[in-house]
């Protein structure tokens, strides 16, 4: 019965170093289910899903610290089980875009929280456009798991977005049952 474990690891962005917790995984048998890797400002940040034998997951769990302290990174990690698969009827893509202004990221996660939509996947990003103007991008992916009236989700989104002077657009796509 194999056993989970996620792992995340932050320290500074430089060529190589998401390749020496890769190693240090395939080194210690465990099979990588999920990763994603992302660089902020001049960090770069890791987290992976493992998956193994108990020795094999209690192996990273012994030597990832260590290899922490040697490359100066940042590593928690925390067992876990596989995902469970729901029945999803929608698909939802979200798409803002805003003059750079602090909470919009927290009125949107709101709104789908509010909404008991599971968020699946977020990215924030500022980008410099002009001197002294920057843009403020949100990228969503959520799922619902219940029928709903995806008409006053969208209404209500599209209120959201008046409200607060951002450009936002919401699209919904049905799940095969």
């Amino acid at each position: 019965m194999p056993q989970y474990l996620v792992i995340t690891a932050v320290g500074t962005d430089r060529p190589g170093i998401s390749n020496k917790v890769t190693r240090l995984v395939t080194e210690s048998s465990c099979n990588i289910v999920d990763s994603r890797i992302a660089s902020f400002g001049n960090e770069f940040t890791l987290i992976m899903l493992l998956s193994g034998t108990a020795n094999a997951i209690s192996r990273i769990e012994n030597t990832l610290p260590l290899l922490g302290q040697q490359h100066d990174l940042t590593t928690m990690m925390k067992r876990t089980s596989p995902h469970q698969e729901k029945d999803i009827f929608y698909t939802i893509d979200a798409f803002v875009e805003s003059e750079d202004r602090p909470g919009l990221t927290e009125k949107f996660t709101d709104f789908l929280a509010n909404r008991d939509i599971d968020l699946k996947t977020l990215s924030a990003q500022t980008l410099k456009k002009r001197e002294n103007q920057n843009t403020f991008q949100i990228q969503i992916t959520a799922e619902i798991f219940q029928e709903c009236h995806i008409m006053e989700i969208q209404e209500e989104f599209e209120a959201l977005c008046a409200s607060l002077s951002v450009s936002g657009k919401i699209n919904f796509y049905k799940s095969s049952l």
